[in-house]
């Protein structure tokens, strides 16, 4: 009994566990009932959202024009007045051909490598198609996608763009599906074997096989299996893989070998085929075949470029307007330079090569290419394509661009010159392999010092030096920054291209413009698509006008003298490189061998870049000398002083002053002024009229500075200031005489004093003419029958002499000059009077004369008068030096 009823209990307890579970459940029953419900109205509504998404995007899908798909129509290119066509690219530069003509290996390597399963689809692979959208949705990356067929490249490259957007891939499945619907599967094949792009202007598989291999469309079947995966291999990326590029060949052979690799995989190849086949290089394989030369084909083939990278347009086929920015005239006297002797003459050596890029400084635009000497056809580039070491030319860009926008320095900033070495000890010096010592950034960079320009780099550091040039284009790698001889060119990054860019933004106030070839595209449908880039703001007013003014000094001064063209503002720079000693040795080239040789200048109109070097140097004549490694600096004159027309200077901004001749940052870094030079012939001239001394000397002002003259002189061990004057002529009235003055003059500019001068003159006592005698005395001597004369001397004058005179009867007669104080007149005759005058003289002049009288009185002898003959009465004279007895008749 008791175990029934447990049995009982135990039965009602699950019953009412079974009835608590029951109510649980129902609940979770009915939510997901309604979650299945809700969720199935809105996948329908999603369903159709789509639904209806897809027809409006396949509506808005292109027309199919089946003339697109065999039709292409040329592309015009325009000069820069909008209305010279300067080329017609497009039609001529495919060759059709049939399917039968197109060799079995050729087709296998295609099919392999971009749509193994062609003839198993229509039009699209979905499980490739899945696949791709997986990876999209997985890398969040549009590009990882793929998975387009034939056919959907053959509908991309004839109707849509090549951007990667959900609604171009649905638009693109549409069109492929009408597209298989149209055509047969060997016809879609036949169009994209003609279609394809293989880089640059060579369109279709019968045209890169004649320029890649030398075959003509008959010739097809003789392409091999390393030449068949080429050709299928370079559609993906044709300006990479094409191989008349020398940088493309191992990328090219790289993708050669991947295709090998999928036809083996596909069962199209052995792999004893394909190893074989891996193996050959591709050198083996190209015979690169020159093409017709447009008439500006170094242009031209950077426009196709251009246009290539920055748009989805197929130049050849989609019938563009393409406007550039060549200025035929220009580009014309560019070609002209370098492939004649008629303006610049080069040496007679056809491995030299010179390239330009002439650009617009304001806008960028490129005004003409000169990709090299006698530039042909898928030549290299040395205008765009080249990568070599600038030389002194990155001084402005890597040392003193950034130290003036870091540090505000000014053009007077001075910086030792001395003896010095890199951060990890080696040694660097100057081309000149002298010292300057102290002297300001623009002397440094007016000659091209290498210390003064590392010093500046140090000081900068290597990352602000780094992004100042990275903003002006000029590319350098973060492995390559920490090079501290980048500071004097040592890094193969510069072409004509990039340097020109670079130094237009000096000229262009701070904005650099990235150089371009085209401004805009017109569509056949009237499209327009602008490409010319926008400016950017990479460094102040104030650095790009002091490096400017700099700059000038090179070209009127310096080291690019050789460029200067006196009607136009111009600045510049040059630059030269060195072999290393491995090269020197192999070579035999001597000490002063130069590998590059640059020369990059511009005005406020145009900015011109050349370089003159060999590509390589194979022999003991591929350098540059002391001659020839002028020729960049000769060919830019020489295009410039035609080209460049405008008178406009550089305008100096608000930001910066002047102090002299160097210019600063308000608010930064003063010039300290230079010190004054010495005065020169400096020299005093006594004025006896005015009584005055005249002090003059010339000087050799610095321009800019206001220069005065401190004069001072010594009299008598005292020192007098005797004035400041900016003039450089004063006196000195009333001197001392018989004193010595001695003169000192220093010039002064803005309080710096230059070397003292010196000069001295005496002033001597100047002669007189004498007084006159004084107390003149006339006495008859009767004993000794004469007249003696006695007179007194003046009190001034030297070395007098006296004359004296006496008139007796009306007859005027002179004794013989004395310097004596007295004088004897002898047998005067009596009864006479004797008028007696005397006369003080020296070299000066003679004195007044003053005079006496004398009676000369009779006393008879006993017995009278003995005389005989007639007596005249002048007596006997006697002179006074040697008491002579002259007689005397008159």
């Amino acid at each position: 009994m008791t175990e029934n009823n447990h049995s009982r209990v135990e039965r009602r307890k699950k019953i009412q566990e079974e009835q608590r579970s029951s109510k649980n459940q129902k609940p979770k029953k009915r939510f997901w009932k309604k979650f299945l419900y809700f969720s199935l109205i809105v996948g329908i509504m999603l369903f159709l959202v789509g639904v209806g998404a897809i027809i409006l995007i396949i509506k808005d899908a292109p027309k199919f024009d089946e003339t697109l798909l065999k039709d292409p129509l040329s592309s015009s290119l325009l000069a820069s007045d909008g209305k010279t066509v300067i080329a017609e690219v497009g039609a001529e530069k495919r060759d059709d051909i049939g399917m039968e003509q197109i060799p079995e290996v050729l087709k296998d390597a295609v099919l392999a490598t971009e749509d193994s399963r062609f003839y198993k689809h229509h039009g699209i692979d979905v499980k490739r198609t899945l696949v791709a959208i997986f990876k999209v949705i997985t890398t969040g990356s549009l590009e990882s996608g793929g998975g387009s067929t034939i056919t959907q490249q053959l509908v991309k490259n004839s109707f849509l763009s090549i951007e990667q957007t959900p609604t171009r891939k649905i638009q693109e499945w549409y069109l492929a599906i009408q597209l298989e619907r149209r055509f047969t599967k060997e016809e879609i094949l036949e169009m994209y074997f003609n279609k394809n792009l293989y880089g640059g202007d060579v369109y279709g598989v019968a045209k890169a096989a004649e320029r890649f291999f030398g075959l003509n469309v008959d010739e097809l079947d003789q392409l091999t299996l390393e030449q068949a995966a080429l050709l299928a291999g370079i559609p993906q990326s044709p300006n990479r893989y094409m191989p008349t590029v020398e940088d493309n060949l191992e990328r090219a052979e790289t993708r050669r070998n991947m295709v090998l690799n999928y036809m083996n995989r596909h069962g199209y190849i052995s792999k004893s085929e394909m190893t074989d086949a891996q193996s050959t290089p591709i050198e083996e394989t190209i015979n690169i075949q020159k093409p017709k030369a447009n008439k500006y084909e170094a242009f031209v083939n950077s426009v196709l470029k251009e246009v290539q990278e920055k748009t989805n347009a197929n130049i050849f086929e989609d019938g563009l307007e393409i406007y550039t920015t060549i200025d035929p005239d220009i580009q014309q006297l560019t070609e002209d330079v370098l492939s004649t002797n008629e303006y610049v003459s080069f040496p007679d050596n056809e491995k030299l090569q010179t390239a330009v890029v002439i650009t617009d400084t304001q806008t960028g635009e490129i005004k003409a290419i000169g990709g090299g000497r006698n530039f042909q056809t898928n030549s290299y580039n040395y205008a765009t394509m080249m990568k070599r070491q600038p030389g002194s030319t990155i001084k402005p860009i890597l040392d003193y661009g950034p130290a003036i926008e870091k540090f505000k320095w000014s053009t007077g900033h001075m910086i030792k010159d001395e003896e010095y070495h890199y951060s990890d000890g080696t040694p660097i010096r100057n081309a000149s392999r002298t010292y300057a010592g102290s002297k300001t950034i623009r002397d440094h960079l007016v000659w091209s010092r290498n210390i003064p320009a590392l010093k500046t780099f140090q000081e900068v550091g290597a990352d602000a030096a780094t992004e100042f040039a990275r903003s002006l284009g000029f590319p350098i790698s973060d492995e390559q920054k920490g090079n501290e001889a980048n500071s004097i060119g040592g890094i193969d990054a510069a072409s004509p291209l990039v340097m020109a860019g670079a130094y237009s933004a000096f000229g262009n106030g701070g904005y650099y413009m990235e150089p371009h070839t085209v401004t805009k595209i017109v569509y056949s449908d009237g499209r327009v698509e602008k490409l010319a880039p926008t400016e950017k703001k990479v460094m102040a007013d104030y650095t790009a006008f002091l490096v400017t003014d700099m700059l000038r000094s090179v070209v009127h001064s310096g080291t690019g003298a050789k460029a200067n063209i006196s009607s136009i503002d111009l600045a510049g720079k040059t630059g030269t490189t060195n072999f290393d000693e491995q090269t020197m040795t192999k070579y035999s080239l001597p000490k002063n061998a130069v590998r590059d040789a640059w020369f990059v200048g511009y005005t406020p109109q145009y900015t011109g870049a050349v370089w003159t070097g060999f590509d390589k140097t194979t022999s003991s004549s591929d350098y540059l000398n002391s001659t020839t490694d002028d020729l960049s600096l000769l060919v830019f004159k020489a295009i410039m002083s035609k080209a460049a027309t405008s008178q406009d200077r550089f305008k100096q901004p608000e930001s910066v002053g002047k102090l002299g001749m160097e210019y600063y940052v308000k608010g930064g870094e003063k010039p300290h002024p230079p010190k004054p030079a010495k005065p020169t012939d400096f020299g005093a001239i006594y004025d006896e009229e005015a009584n005055q001394i005249q002090l003059s000397w010339n000087h050799s002002t610095i321009s800019g500075f206001e220069t005065s003259f401190e004069v001072s002189y010594t009299v008598d061990g005292k020192t007098i200031n005797l004035t400041s004057t900016k003039d450089k002529r004063i006196v000195l009235p009333n001197p001392e005489k018989g004193k010595e003055y001695a003169f000192t003059v220093v010039a002064i500019a803005e309080g710096v004093k230059s070397e003292i001068a010196s000069t001295s003159i005496t002033v001597e006592e100047l002669a007189k003419a004498p007084n006159s005698p004084r107390n003149l005395q006339a006495t008859y001597d009767q004993a000794s029958n004469s007249i003696l004369i006695h007179w007194q001397p003046s009190n001034e004058g030297e070395n007098i002499q006296y004359i004296v005179s006496f008139t007796v009867n009306g007859i005027p007669q002179t004794l013989a000059p004395t310097s004596e104080l007295q004088a004897t007149l002898m047998g005067p005759q009596p009864g006479q009077t004797y008028i007696i005058t005397v006369t003080a003289t020296n070299e000066v002049g003679s004195s007044e004369a003053v005079s006496t009288s004398v009676t000369v009185n009779p006393t008879p002898e006993p017995g009278g008068w003995n005389g005989s003959g007639e007596d005249n009465g002048l007596g006997d004279i006697i002179h006074p030096d040697s008491n002579a007895v002259n007689d005397t008749t008159p």
